[in-house]
This record gives structure tokens, sequence and C-alpha cells, in this order.
């Protein structure tokens, strides 16, 4: 029974002294077999380099690189256009170098005996290797930017004009269109970087809706009241043209106050106005922008014969010569101002015209609003003190008689 034993003990360390040298020799075979090459088990791009010289690796990963940035052209789509942007655009460039060095450093780097199991591991549950690639960020910008100029559009106004029998009509408006490069930029860089497969992109620029749109003149249907001076030619008529081009094409909304100097802007020489004469302290003497008063006095009658609400108005020193007296309304920069109010249900829309030399201001609105009435403007008292007032009439009966103010001018 002792012989019997010894014998399989002896049978045992023969066993164990036998795999020991197999696995010995296995070890020598691989650390021989991985010596200044891929280790055993490394991976790449779908393929095994495992055993590859670095020359070799560096060929494998140039032809890998090479053809899939072919395939990667960016392709961007909108409103049945194409826009692409090829590889050699923005310098798509793989790493070469380094994807060679990542590979071939795997498994080494430190002690000999850390390669060792490193390199057992990697050849039982192989490693993979990332091919990245680096681009120009500003060239890609640039192509996107190029992009986007052939998409942006500015937003367009609705508006209103007269037919040539006299009829209004609407001019619809139009949607602008505005792309932001930027996050497409960042959503390409990780396929760029990774040279993962991009699919055709479909823009999707942001919508900017234009501030006159075509539902707030759906209900304008005609002129709810208009007014004409005349006026005559040289500097002052240049300045009356130019500040009713700024009342031209404008929406007051319902419930809104209109400022004739926000909307006008400053009468100064930058601004095209020229030098005509101006009343200051009772006094006339030349300034910029004389002859402007005319327009906002021509506003402020249309308004009144719209049945707008006037909320801020100051008479002239002196009588006006282009309308009956107690009609007028001055205005200066920054210190007197014509201010309205559209107090009535629905919008109503400025047209400016000059026909010669004469300018008309026009009303547009609601006929409804006006509940069937006519409106009329009444004088009473004397010519340096006018009382206003305004008349509302329906079917040649008097209905309401609005008191607006009295004047007094000097001689």
């Amino acid at each position: 029974m002792d012989s019997s034993m010894s014998t399989g003990k002896i049978a045992i360390i023969a066993a164990a002294a036998f795999s020991a040298l197999i696995i010995v020799a296995g070890v020598v075979s691989l650390s021989a077999a991985n010596k200044d090459r891929v280790i055993i088990g490394v991976q790449a791009m779908g393929s095994s380099i495992s055993g590859m010289k670095k020359s070799d690796a560096e060929h494998f990963f140039e032809k890998a690189g090479a053809d899939r940035i072919s395939k990667m052209p960016i392709v961007l789509e909108y409103d049945n256009k194409t826009w692409t942007i090829a590889p050699e655009d923005i310098h798509l460039t793989a790493n070469t170098g380094e994807a060679v060095e990542n590979a071939y450093s795997i498994g080494r780097g430190g002690s000999f005996l850390q390669n060792l199991l490193n390199q057992m591991k990697y050849a039982v549950t192989g490693c993979n290797v990332e091919l990245t690639a680096d681009y120009d960020r500003q060239l890609l910008a640039a192509k996107l930017q190029e992009v986007a100029k052939a998409i942006d559009a500015q937003p367009v106004n609705a508006s209103m004009d007269f037919q040539a029998d006299g009829s209004l009509r609407r001019i619809p408006g139009a949607i602008g269109k505005k792309l932001d490069p930027a996050p497409i930029a960042e959503a390409l860089e990780p396929q760029l970087v990774s040279l993962k497969h991009i699919k055709t992109i479909a823009l999707e620029p942001e919508e900017i809706q234009p501030y006159v749109t075509d539902a707030d003149l759906a209900n304008i249907d005609c002129i709810l009241g208009a007014y004409t001076t005349d006026f005559s030619y040289g500097n002052r008529g240049d300045n009356i043209i130019l500040a009713s081009e700024h009342l031209n094409d404008i929406l007051i909304r319902s419930g809104t106050v209109f400022s004739f100097n926000n909307t006008v802007g400053e009468r100064t020489a930058s601004a095209g106005y020229k030098s005509a004469p101006v009343i200051v302290d009772g006094m006339t003497e030349p300034g910029i922008g004389g002859g402007v008063c005319q327009v906002s006095t021509t506003l402020y009658n249309a308004v009144l014969l719209s049945g707008l609400t006037p909320t801020v108005r100051t008479p002239h020193y002196f009588r006006s010569s282009y309308c009956p007296p107690g009609l007028d309304a001055t205005v200066a920069d920054g210190l007197l101002d014509f201010q309205f109010k559209n107090q009535l249900p629905h919008n109503v829309y400025l047209l400016a015209r000059t026909y010669g030399s004469s300018l008309t201001i026009y009303v547009l609105g609601t006929k409804n609003d006006l509940n069937g009435n006519t409106i009329s403007m009444e004088q009473e008292g004397s010519a340096l003190r006018p009382t206003i007032y305004r008349i509302y009439s329906r079917n040649g009966q008097v209905i309401e008689r609005e008191y607006m103010h009295t004047d007094s001018y000097a001689s």
C-alpha cells in the first residue's frame, strides 16, 4: 500500500512538472512571438493586427483611415437643397501615428512580470485599438456658416397698399429663417473624431415670425380717416418727405399708444435732415429738421378723423398756415411729442404718401369699429383762440359732439 501511494505521488508530481513545463514553454513562446510586434489578441477596425511590426501597423492604419475618411462626406439637407462638405474641405486626417503607438504599447511599459501577465490576459480576452481623427474646426465652422448664409432669410412684414382703383390690398408677410451652425458643429465633433459614418443631416433652422403678420391685418378693410396738407419744394419739403417715410407701413395694435418721436426718430443732419425755418421761443430761425411739424400735424388730423384718442399734443406758438387753427400738433426732439392711443377693438395701419407737393396720411382700420359713424371736425371761437370738437354723425344725424381742446396762439 505504501508502494502504491508512492507511485501515485510520483505520477502527480510528474504531471504537475510536465504542466509547468508546458506553461513555461507557452509563456516563453508567447513572449517570443510578441517581441518587437503588436502582441497577440490586439484588434483594430474589426481586424486582428496581432504580430504586426510597427511599419506593418502603420500601413494598416493608414489604409484603414483613408478608407474611412473617403466615406465620410458631411451631407446637409433643407428644403430640397443639399450641401456637401468633403473631408478634405475640413482637413480631416486620421491619427495614424497615435494609433500605431497605442497598439504597440499594449502589454508593454511595466515590469517584466506585469508585461507578461498582461500579454497572457490579452491573448485570451483580446484588446481593441481605436483609430481617431482630427480636423480643422475653423474650416468646418466656415463651411457651416456658408450653408447658414444660403438658408437665412429676414422675415418680411405683411403690409397694406392701394390697388390701381383705390381699393385696399393685403401683401402677405414671410416667415424668416435663422440657422445656428454651432449645434451642428458640436454634434459632428464626436463622429468626426471617431471616424464614424455620418448620416445625412436634416437642417432645422429657427423660424422668425415677422413683426406684422397676415393675421394682424386680417380685419383691416377700409380707410378710417385721411388728411392732406400741401408743402413747397426745397429743404423744408425734403424734411417733410423724409419724416413721412417713417410713418409709412406702421401697425398700431389695439390698446397700444403710438409715439411720433419714437417712430420718426431724431431729426439730425446725420439722419438726412436739412436746415429749414423752425419756431423757437416764438422766433423763426433756421434749424435742422424744419417742416417736420407739418408731418405730425397731418397725422394728428388723420387720427382725429379716424376716431382714435390723442393723448399727448401741443399746439404751435403761432397759427400754422397748412391747417385750420386748433388742428396743429408741434413736435421737438426730446421736448415735445405727439402721441395717440388706439382704443378701437382692432389694429390700425398707417400709410403716408407724397403726391407732388402734397402729403396725405391714411389711417386704415376696420369699418365696424366706428359703428357706422362718420367723423368731422368743428371749430368754435376765434382764429387765435379756437375750440375744437369732434363730431360723430350717423345717417346725417349728429350722434356725439366730443370736446377736444381750446388753444391760444400769439398774434
